[in-house]
């Protein structure tokens, strides 16, 4: 039985590198099939909101290969879908997030690599600080060997031949930080590596990165799935500490309860309203006492100052 192979209408030169076959998706579809499901919270934990700067690229990733700008937000991305997925936050869009540093003069506070200094911002409890620490997907030598030179040419290794045999890695740090004071909270790595068939693997190859290495180069999901790979890793790992430390905080903070006459926030041990007090004395026409800072009655519903 011939294998069905879907492509989308291109140029003749492009087609060997364009098409993505229903064998090479169902392996993509397995490869990713645990990805983003992970145990539930604790009922009683209260969801956080998170932003997630974009990640720090070391020397580490191939420069020729793939471009810094593009892991970066790549990566950013991909944690964003990750987070929202285990239930535990509420995560800020990045573009929304650089808004929020912009308007706040706070931009020089996330680091790509750390929090470089401690600060508040204002919609956000939480920052994810992401590093990607290595990135390569690399042709394999054969025990017949092969000529770096004759890549995608034919010889030992063909980018076009499926069974060719590629190591795809990919290394990420990750920590969630609380901005205001730049205490961590949970920090862990994610690593991805597998040495297979092209096919196997789930990635698109579209070059050679150059005659002097086995570099290659890969398509925008191919490098998407990779980064999703490590970073769930890295997710998956952090999960319990996360789990913890929130509850901690979530425990440490002050019960509140509102005051009945003027709807005020109050601690619950609090055994008058500061509000209420300042306007001791202060009544409406009706007799009803009101607070210092009432703009209605709340007995008549006259309006104070009428």
């Amino acid at each position: 039985m011939k294998r069905i192979t879907v492509c989308a209408a291109a140029l003749g030169f492009a087609a060997a590198i364009g098409c993505t076959s229903s064998s090479e998706t169902a392996d993509r579809n397995k490869l990713t099939a645990h990805v983003g499901k992970y145990d539930p919270p604790p009922s009683d934990l209260t969801r956080v909101k998170v932003g997630v700067p974009p990640f720090k690229v070391t020397d580490q990733v191939s420069k020729e290969n793939f471009r810094k700008e593009e892991l970066q937000r790549d990566a950013a991305d991909q944690l964003t879908t990750l987070a929202d997925k285990t239930d535990r936050f509420r995560l800020i869009e990045r573009a929304q997030l650089e808004q929020l540093l912009k308007e706040q003069g706070l931009e020089g506070v996330v680091d790509p690599e750390e929090l470089a200094k401690p600060g508040r911002v204002k919609g956000v409890d939480y920052l994810f600080i992401g590093k990607v620490t290595n990135m390569r997907v690399k042709a394999e030598k054969k025990a017949s060997g092969f000529d770096l030179g004759s890549l995608g040419f034919g010889g030992a290794f063909s980018i076009n031949d499926k069974k060719s045999t590629i190591t795809v890695e990919c290394g990420v740090d990750l920590r969630l930080v609380e901005p205001s004071s730049g205490e961590v909270l949970a920090a862990d790595f994610g690593e991805y590596k597998r040495t297979d068939s092209i096919g196997a693997t789930g990635v698109r190859v579209l070059g050679v990165g150059g005659e002097s290495n086995a570099d290659l180069k890969i398509d925008e999901d191919s490098r998407g799935l990779i980064l999703r790979l490590a970073l769930d890793d890295a997710v998956r790992k952090m999960l319990k500490k996360v789990d913890k430390r929130l509850l901690e905080k979530q425990a440490a903070q002050p019960k509140l309860k509102k005051c009945e006459k003027c709807g005020m926030e109050l601690r619950a041990d609090a055994t008058e309203c500061p509000s209420c007090k300042a306007g001791e004395g202060k009544k409406c026409a009706c007799g009803e006492p009101l607070a210092a800072d009432a703009k209605a009655c709340p007995k008549c519903g006259a309006k104070i100052g009428d």
